[in-house]
C-alpha cells in the first residue's frame, strides 16, 4: 500500500529522465517501501507455522522489498511519471489479488490486501477508482488462481488477525495524519490567496484613483480646476445632439476678464493667477448640474448651459458679471477691481454645430469690449 494525497489530479507534463521524481512517484516510493515491507512481514507470520521452503521466502522478500523499488525505477524512467506510477498502482492490486489467492484468501489478508489499492486509487481517480482497484484484483487473483490452482483457506491465527488490524490502524492513522497536513497546508495556502486577493484589490483600487487623478488631469486646467480645451472638444457635440434630440436649447457664454494684461504687467503673474482663479470661483458657483464651465483661453472662459435658453442665459451672464464686480481682492495693500465681458450665444438659434456655437458667442464678446466692456451681449 502506498499513502497517496487524497486530490484528484490530472496527468502532469513529461518529465526527462534523470530529473528530481514526480513528487507523488517520490512519495509513493517511500510509503510503498513501508507499507509493503509491513505486508510483507504479515504475510511471513502467517506462514511461518507451515514451515514453506527457500522459494517461498526468496519470493516473499522479492516481492514485498525489490518489487517498491523496480516500480519506483519504472516510474522515474517513463515519459509520463504520473501516469506511470497510477499504472503502478493497478500493478499493486493485481499483485496483492494474486498473493490473496495464492494464500487461500485468508480473511485479514485478503481484506487488508483489497482495500488499500482501493483507498489509493479512490484517492487519486475518485469513484472510479473503486472499480479499476477490485477489477486489478480481482484479475491478479484470477490469473494466480488459474496458474496453480485454487484452494480456500480462510481462517486467520489470532496473531496475524492483531498484526493485520494494527497494520490498517496503523495505515489509517497515516493517511489521517497526512491529510490533516494537507487540510493545514491548504487553509495556510487560501489565506495567503486571501491577503492576496485583498492586497491586489487595494492595488486595483489605488490604480483607479490615480487613473481618475490622471484623467482629471488631463480634462482640467490645472490652475483654476475649471475643464480644459480638450475636455469640451470631447463633449460639445455630445451635448449639442444632446439637446438637439431632446429639442432643447442650449447656450455658450464666452467670458472673458477685462484689461488682465494691464493686472499682470502692473502687479505680476501671480496676482494675475489669484485673479484667474477668484474668478474661475464666481463660474463654479453659477454651475447647474450638467452645465460645464472650461478655462479657453488666457484670460477666457466658456460655460457650455445645456437647456437654457438665450434670455435666461443672458440673464445668468449679468449675474456673473455682478459678482465678479464684487469681489474684493488686493495686490500689496492696494485694491483691485476685477470686471468681465460676458458674450452669450444658443443653439440652434443662433449655430447649428459647435464651431459656429462658439464663434457667435466670441462676437457677441468682442461687441461687448467695444461697447465699454464689464457687461453682457449676446449674439444676433
Amino acid at each position: 500500500m502506498s499513502h497517496p494525497n487524497p486530490t484528484h489530479h490530472n496527468t502532469p507534463p513529461a518529465s526527462q529522465a534523470g530529473a528530481d521524481p514526480h513528487w507523488v512517484v517520490h512519495m509513493n516510493h517511500v510509503n510503498r517501501s513501508w507499507s509493503w515491507a509491513v505486508l510483507g512481514l504479515l504475510v511471513g507470520v502467517h506462514l511461518w507455522p507451515a514451515s514453506p521452503p527457500g522459494r517461498v521466502w526468496l519470493a516473499l522478500a522479492l516481492q514485498f522489498l525489490l518489487y517498491p523499488q523496480l516500480l519506483y525505477w519504472r516510474a522515474r524512467r517513463a515519459p509520463q511519471p504520473f501516469r506511470a506510477e497510477m499504472h503502478n498502482m493497478l500493478f499493486d492490486a493485481g499483485v496483492l489479488g494474486a498473493w490473496s489467492a495464492a494464500l487461500g484468501f485468508p480473511l485479514w489478508i485478503a481484506f487488508l490486501f483489497g482495500i488499500g489499492p482501493c483507498i489509493n486509487l479512490v484517492a487519486f481517480q475518485g469513484a472510479r477508482g473503486v472499480f479499476s482497484a477490485l477489477a486489478a484484483h480481482s484479475l491478479g487473483a484470477v490469473v494466480l488462481g488459474l496458474l496453480v490452482g485454487w484452494h480456500w483457506a480462510p481462517d486467520t491465527r489470532l496473531p496475524v488477525a492483531l498484526l493485520a488490524i494494527a497494520a490498517l490502524s496503523g495505515y489509517l492513522v497515516m493517511y489521517g495524519l497526512g491529510a490533516n497536513a494537507r487540510t493545514l497546508k491548504l487553509h495556510q495556502v487560501r489565506e495567503q490567496l486571501r491577503r492576496n486577493e485583498q492586497a491586489l484589490q487595494v492595488q486595483l483600487d489605488e490604480i483607479q484613483l490615480l487613473q481618475t487623478q490622471l484623467k482629471a488631469q488631463v480634462d482640467r486646467d490645472h490652475l483654476t480646476g475649471l475643464y480644459n480645451r480638450r475636455h469640451l472638444a470631447a463633449t460639445i457635440d455630445r451635448e449639442l445632439a444632446r439637446c438637439a434630440r431632446d429639442d432643447a436649447p442650449i447656450s455658450a457664454m464666452m467670458v472673458d476678464i477685462d484689461h488682465f494684461k494691464r493686472i499682470n504687467d502692473t502687479h505680476g503673474h501671480p496676482v494675475g493667477d489669484e485673479v484667474l482663479k477668484a474668478v474661475a470661483g464666481v463660474l463654479t458657483q453659477a454651475l447647474r448640474a450638467g452645465d460645464i464651465a472650461c478655462r479657453y483661453g488666457g484670460e477666457e472662459f466658456l460655460l457650455l448651459l445645456p437647456g437654457m435658453p438665450l434670455a435666461a442665459a443672458k440673464a445668468r451672464a449679468q449675474d456673473i458679471c455682478h459678482q465678479v464686480a464684487a469681489l474684493r481682492l488686493s495686490a500689496e495693500g492696494v485694491a483691485l477691481q476685477v470686471c468681465v465681458s460676458v458674450g452669450v450665444a444658443e443653439a440652434p438659434q443662433n449655430a447649428t454645430d459647435a464651431a459656429s456655437l462658439i464663434r457667435q458667442a466670441d462676437a457677441a464678446l468682442y461687441r461687448a469690449k467695444e461697447m465699454g466692456r464689464n457687461r453682457v451681449e449676446t449674439s444676433s
